[in-house]
């Protein structure tokens, strides 16, 4: 049985558990309300009222009895919040609550009940408890390539990327510059592109949402125009592809002036596709932040954003428009964010210390230490490679509070394990898949690793 499987029958499991020990909490409970009534229907005239609630932690998919009054009985009139997630709700007396733990809402929660669009919030905190592990994905440590299955496959590794049948892309070090296609289901390890075919460990793999190809930028001089693809329609054969012209909005145009290496200004990691207007982002190192058209191939310098490396860079799941900038040269180490259609009104800088180090809390007290790739879950979680402090990092997008999801920082190794004792040195690349599980790129153990985080 695949993993899939296994994890859906398990969230089921939890389900049918949970809906047993309800009704078995329902039969006493109503057993009292029947002295006195039975169940409360909800009053709009009344107040909504909170008292309570059991236990005070938890993980996901626990099941929280939430006391209180005027609350009705009517489910589908009742919402239940960790923070911004919403519960799923399963019955209520009209007295008391029974819903479901979000998945990651957040390590500290305010938990509310909205009724009929009042809302009204409990005074103590709910603490969602974080269960983490990593198992070894792919590859054995060493770095000359084998591709085979995945047990026995080995190869160097720097970046990832995901499409949207959740197989997973290795940019790898092997044999000067691969890339590789990670196929769980079949358990295979495909070779698609090498150097003949401009291929670079550098290269930012992304998926394109809706037809599945693979895009990514191109380092060093004379690549200003160019970009790699990889459609899966055409057999996955790598194709260049090529700015026609630009459009520079009285921008300079990113040079060859700095040398062959990362630092060059012709530099640009990502090709990134917006849903919201069907165009390409890239950025460039000088920091020339531009949108292409993919008809046209036409590009355009929107904004020039601080000169640095960025190797992170991605668009907000639930906000297309928002673009999250993970510097780790230039300026410091730190997050950012612009709306694209907007960049010079709204270019935000987040972390406030960009020296490198390592702090969680909210994201304008946080450090990070050279980020590498950064990538979303579908419901707007950011995750970080925080490769310096060799730990993987999340940010509520919508609290802005950082946190370690796993690893020890500062600690390198590649343990396996939960999140007390596992490991990761320089992890590089970084990608969700459609259940959130994570693929880290342990770019110094050379594996590929992944991270369970409920």
């Amino acid at each position: 049985m695949n993993r899939k499987n296994l994890t859906n029958r398990w969230k089921a499991l939890n389900v049918a558990i949970a809906m047993l020990c309800m009704g078995l909490l329902f039969s006493v409970s109503c057993g009292d309300e029947d002295k006195s009534g039975g169940e409360t229907k909800y009053d709009p005239s009344q107040p909504v009222a909170v008292t309570s609630f059991m236990p005070d932690s938890g993980r996901i998919s626990e099941m929280v009895i939430l006391d209180g009054s005027n609350f009705g009985t009517d489910v589908s009139n009742i919402k239940v919040y960790f923070n911004a997630k919403e519960a799923a709700v399963l019955s209520s007396t009209g007295t008391r609550i029974l819903a479901l733990v979000p998945r990651l809402p957040g390590d500290t929660c305010v938990v509310s009940v909205e009724v009929d669009n009042k809302k009204v919030t409990y005074p103590d905190f709910f603490r969602y408890k974080v269960e983490a592990s990593v198992t070894t994905f792919a590859g054995n440590g060493s770095t000359s390539l084998i591709a085979t299955t995945l047990e026995e496959s080995q190869f160097g590794v720097v970046y990832l990327g995901v499409d949207k049948d959740d197989n997973i892309y290795v940019s790898s070090t092997s044999n000067g510059g691969t890339l590789l296609k990670l196929n769980e289901k079949e358990n295979t390890v495909m070779v698609l592109a090498t150097t003949a075919h401009g291929m670079n460990p550098r290269f930012q793999i992304t998926g394109h949402p809706e037809t599945g190809v693979l895009m990514m930028g191109a380092e060093g001089g004379g690549n200003k125009d160019n970009f790699l693809f990889c459609d899966p329609n055409e057999g996955w054969a790598p194709k260049n592809r090529y700015i026609k012209n630009w459009i520079t909005n009285g921008f300079s145009l990113p040079t060859n002036n700095n040398g062959g290496g990362e630092e060059n200004n012709e530099t640009h990691y990502h090709c990134l596709y917006n849903v919201a207007d069907g165009h390409y982002y890239t950025r460039y190192t000088e920091g020339q932040l531009v949108r292409i058209d993919p008809k046209t191939w036409v590009a355009e310098i929107l904004y020039m954003t601080p000169r640095g490396v960025v190797y992170g860079m991605a668009l907000h799941p639930k906000r297309p428009n928002e673009l999250w900038l993970a510097y780790c040269s230039g300026i410091g180490h730190g997050l950012f964010t612009l709306d694209v259609t907007d960049p010079a009104g709204t270019f935000t800088q987040h972390t406030q210390n960009l020296i490198n180090g390592f702090r969680d809390g909210p994201i304008g007290e946080a450090q990070f230490y050279n980020i590498r790739q950064i990538n979303f879950d579908s419901d707007g979680n950011l995750f970080v490679g925080d490769g310096g402090n060799h730990c993987i990092r999340k940010v509520d997008t919508d609290r802005m509070i950082v946190e370690t999801v796993i690893g020890i920082p500062g600690v390198a190794g590649k343990q396996n394990g939960k999140k007390e004792n596992a490991t990761f040195s320089a992890p590089h690349g970084l990608v969700t898949d459609s259940e959130g599980v994570i693929y880290v790129g342990d770019h110094s153990n050379s594996l590929v690793r992944r991270v369970a985080v409920e």
